[in-house]
């Protein structure tokens, strides 16, 4: 019997059992906090890629015009073209910096801080489908599962009216023969939340999860995000823009948006609360509530916690006994050995549960069966962070 602290028995565990495999260290990261409005260029290596379809469906084999296709790759960062830059240089209009997004009449940050804002190219003479493309480049250096996450926001001037796409992307392109054939191409719509004030403007967290196979490592990796705009169909480069901020590309893996309430349908009447959030020293970890039933319909929880490795939870539970209702005294709560489990996520939604009982929730309990590979989806959920995104 112990009756050590719940947060005795966290830092014991931590000590012991964290590593740095347990955490998906950013591969990239931009929140835009360090840039300025009316700097040259977006920065940190942003760069930019026009297209031009042959039909109003964005479909076809498009024509291109990048940095590299004039023979001077002097202008591979992409111009910063803001409210405040506009206009400067005769450059052409794709991306620019608002700091802070949203701003007050003041100038001042209400609910969102420095932002990328990517828009359609005004000066593209085409009439079928426009698409702007803004980005990173990175060297694919290993096969597994990445994630490319980020907050998205409206921009200010409304949202697409006329169907004007916003979006975002990743490709891989076969760099190591030069001939840059498209490997893969994902994409996602980032539909940003309605906002109409500065007051109201609020960000939603979106991510594309990709797998790269060995064949891919050392290929060139792209991923960012675009605007489509078709004139045909009466869509305008004017109201074609969203906003963006903390972009990420990481190993995939378990993160805070895990976090919520957690079931089998087919079982409805138990099941788990899980918390993933970071320790007191910056270690991402977990704490699980299981709420069930003793062999005899006797409803009892039990507490475990774990530290997140890749896609995949550990917990060692414990089934605390003894607390008087109404008393409510610490020294009386007896916490014993509830068996240990294995939570294995496919995504922020899906996981499957396996348990092994313990002596005493055998003896205690009557749980006489392990559980293999019980399917579990997410009830109900807050938006949070894809995966953890450094220690701390």
């Amino acid at each position: 019997m112990k009756s050590t602290t719940l947060v005795s028995n966290l830092a014991a565990l931590f000590s012991v059992w964290f590593s740095s495999a347990a955490v998906a260290q950013p591969l990239f990261f931009d929140d835009f906090e360090d840039r300025v409005a009316d700097q040259a260029t977006i920065g940190n290596l942003w760069t930019w890629y026009d297209q031009t379809f042959p039909d109003d469906q964005c479909l076809g084999n498009p024509t291109g015009f990048g940095p590299y296709d004039d023979g001077d790759p002097s202008d591979y960062e992409a111009d910063n073209r803001n409210f405040q830059t506009a206009g400067q240089d005769d450059s052409y209009y794709r991306a620019g910096l608002e700091v802070p997004a949203w701003a007050d009449d003041a100038g001042n940050p209400v609910n969102l801080d420095n932002m990328l804002r990517v828009y359609a190219n005004q000066y593209n003479p085409a009439t079928t489908c426009e698409r702007v493309l803004i980005f990173q480049e990175k060297v694919l250096f290993q096969a597994g599962t990445l994630s490319f996450s980020f907050d998205v926001a409206q921009d200010r001037e409304g949202a697409p009216a006329n169907g004007e796409r916003t979006g975002a992307f990743i490709k891989v392109l076969r760099s190591s023969d030069n001939s840059f054939a498209t490997l893969k191409f994902e994409t996602l719509d980032t539909n940003p939340p309605a906002a109409t004030t500065p007051q109201d403007a609020s960000t939603v967290s979106r991510a594309i999860n990709f797998e790269v196979p060995q064949e891919y490592v050392g290929e060139l990796l792209q991923f960012g995000f675009f605007n489509d705009v078709v004139e045909n169909l009466g869509q305008s480069w004017t109201q074609s823009a969203a906003l963006y901020d903390n972009v990420m590309l990481a190993p995939a893996g378990i993160g805070p948006a895990h976090s919520g309430s957690w079931y089998n349908p087919d079982q409805s009447g138990h099941g788990f609360s899980i918390e993933f959030g970071y320790f007191v020293d910056g270690t991402p970890y977990s704490v699980v509530y299981w709420y069930t039933y003793d062999s005899a319909g006797n409803p009892i929880f039990m507490i475990g916690q774990g530290v997140p490795v890749g896609d995949r939870l550990e917990v060692a539970f414990q089934s605390p006994v003894g607390m008087k209702f109404g008393e409510f005294n610490p020294a009386s709560v007896t916490r014993e050995d509830g068996g240990t489990a294995v939570f294995e996520f496919s995504d922020s939604d899906n996981a499957v549960f396996s348990y092994t009982p313990s002596d005493f929730s055998v003896d205690e309990w009557g749980h006489l069966d392990a559980i293999e590979s019980l399917p579990l989806i997410k009830l109900f959920g807050v938006p949070a962070d894809t995966i953890f995104r450094t220690q701390q």
